[in-house]
């Protein structure tokens, strides 16, 4: 057993006598102080409201990674204006021009750096927050992003917005992967579901955010919005208290407590809780795995295909692509919504349906099972982008008109079903099929992963479509989803309503069978 063990047996046995100890009594007192400079921590007796706060608090880094993925929609446009390969719809835009002049090779880096970037933060940064905390680790990822926005919006070429994109990525992927933990470690049980979800739906706020600053027109005012963010994250997370298990993980008994208390209310008791927590991490430090012993076991490997597979068909659906370059593809159908200059207005629509359609996927997600909501979700994404690209074959041989809603229509409907299941589902399952003790190196896998493929697909998109024509792409990306239909039935196991046992055991090979009620009929025979 390891030292962290040790550590928290000696804790708890400290902590029986702490009362009667000043020097604990005083760190205790001390802790609460401190933690009663947080609004409500005196008006919310439940804890309840305190969790839905401090839950809104820490997903504002999701907000922050919404606006960094929409920022390359909004802003490419405005510098490629000036470029002899800029679509046509851009060469009529009246917004302020910045001093960098991009083709669209170098717009393509410029968006997909923020993934790869992503890629290098993602993976180290549970480890990261094991040792230097939950708080400090999410805390500190302002700074990298408000670097990378003062990077964008003064650099004088175009390698200053390849750094400073790629620097904004390093925190983008750690807030992938620290957000969800924090959040787990201060939700109560039955509101961890709900609570959960505000990582997408922050993220879809960020996006939508994102499209709309690109109503100003101009580098310089963007990049002051989106700096903005990151500047309010900070000051507010850095009221919160730290994760409770994290500082029951360091010793640090009485600041575990007042932490919990402030996240559960002043008139819970919690020290039951605490003793769960105390008994997890004693668990998770005696059978904690390393990386390489990830793939060593059966099931856990099959997880990891699980997990992967998804990640490969959600990335290669082509969602990221449709949020990076949104105006761009836009830009590509003439459309009635919007006037020459204004290639914005449909991207704030498709925006409102993604955080729309990510609220309401809480509802989906309670009452409908996962293996149906990932083959609803890839066979309508397959079906509008089909249909998209038939209205663009049509359109290219002139036998549809150009004032119709069909690409609006068609992507609305794409984001939508995507936000319904393919996107959130894929994270959800992390905690449903792997074991506490490999979950967060898992995690960190997977995620490092995703902003890998996430990466390739971004930047090779404009590659693709110069290559075989935005029709085709469309039509590439909709096989992808017919072969992720295909995927999910055959290997994706449903997880609602089972537990880790059942879904482990099915991995392994081993079936076991409900045990089944014998019902014996008795006939009563009154006598004559």
């Amino acid at each position: 057993m390891d030292d962290t063990t040790t550590t928290l047996d000696a804790e708890a046995g400290a902590s029986h006598t702490e009362p009667d100890n000043k020097n604990g009594h005083s760190l205790h007192s001390k802790a609460l102080k401190r933690l009663e400079t947080v609004p409500d921590i005196k008006r919310d007796t439940s804890g309840i409201t305190t969790q839905y706060i401090a839950t809104g608090i820490v997903n504002l880094g999701a907000f922050a990674t919404g606006v960094c993925v929409a920022w390359s929609s909004s802003a490419l446009p405005l510098y490629l204006t000036a470029s002899p390969t800029a679509p046509p719809d851009f060469q009529s835009l009246n917004g302020t021009h910045p001093k960098v002049t991009l083709s669209r090779s170098e717009g393509s880096w410029v968006a997909s750096l923020l993934c790869l970037g992503a890629l290098f933060g993602a993976v180290p940064a549970g480890l990261i927050s094991e040792y230097f905390g939950r708080k400090k680790t999410l805390l500190y990822l302002a700074l990298p992003l408000l670097v990378s926005w003062i990077l964008v919006a003064s650099s004088p070429n175009v390698y200053g917005l390849f750094v400073g994109r790629f620097v904004g990525g390093v925190a983008v992927g750690a807030f992938s992967v620290g957000v969800p933990p924090y959040v787990e470690d201060i939700a109560e049980a039955h509101l961890l579901p709900a609570l959960a979800n505000f990582y997408h739906v922050l993220f879809a706020c960020g996006i939508l955010f994102g499209y709309i600053i690109g109503m100003v027109q101009s580098i310089s005012w963007l990049s002051v919005l989106c700096a903005s963010i990151p500047v309010a994250f900070f000051i507010a997370f850095i009221f919160l208290p730290e994760s409770p298990a994290y500082l029951m993980s360091q010793g640090k008994f009485s600041e575990a407590k007042a932490a919990l208390r402030y996240f559960r209310g002043i008139d819970n008791d919690v020290d039951g809780e605490l003793k769960s927590i105390k008994e997890s991490l004693r668990s998770y430090a005696k059978n904690r795995m390393t990386f390489k012993q990830l793939f060593t076991t059966r099931a856990t490997v099959k997880a990891l295909v699980v997990s992967f597979g998804l990640m490969i068909f959600q990335q290669m659906s082509g969602i990221y692509p449709v949020l990076f370059y949104s105006e761009i593809i836009f830009s590509t159908f003439a459309n009635p919504l919007y006037a020459p200059g204004a290639t914005y207005i449909p991207s704030i629509i498709l925006g409102f349906c993604l955080v729309s359609s990510t609220y309401f996927s809480t509802m989906f997600l309670k009452r409908v099972r996962r293996r149906v909501l990932l083959l609803v979700s890839f066979s309508a994404m397959a079906l509008s982008l089909g249909c998209l690209a038939v209205y663009y074959h049509l359109k290219a041989s002139n036998l549809s008109s150009s004032k119709t809603w069909v690409p609006v229509f068609a992507l609305c409907i794409f984001v939508s079903v995507y936000a319904a299941g393919v996107g959130p589902i894929p994270w959800l399952m992390l905690r449903e099929i792997f074991p506490p003790n490999v979950r967060r190196r898992a995690t960190a896998i997977t995620a490092g992963f995703h902003w890998f493929l996430a990466f390739g697909v971004t930047k090779l998109y404009q590659n693709l479509e110069e290559m075989v024509k935005p029709g085709w792409a469309l039509w590439h990306f909709a096989v992808v989803c017919i072969i992720g239909t295909i995927f999910v039935y055959f290997f994706v196991p449903e997880t609602k309503g089972r537990t880790l046992e059942e879904i482990q055991n099915e991995f392994d090979g081993i079936h076991k069978s409900r045990p089944h009620r014998h019902v014996i009929q008795v006939e009563t025979v009154a006598a004559s």
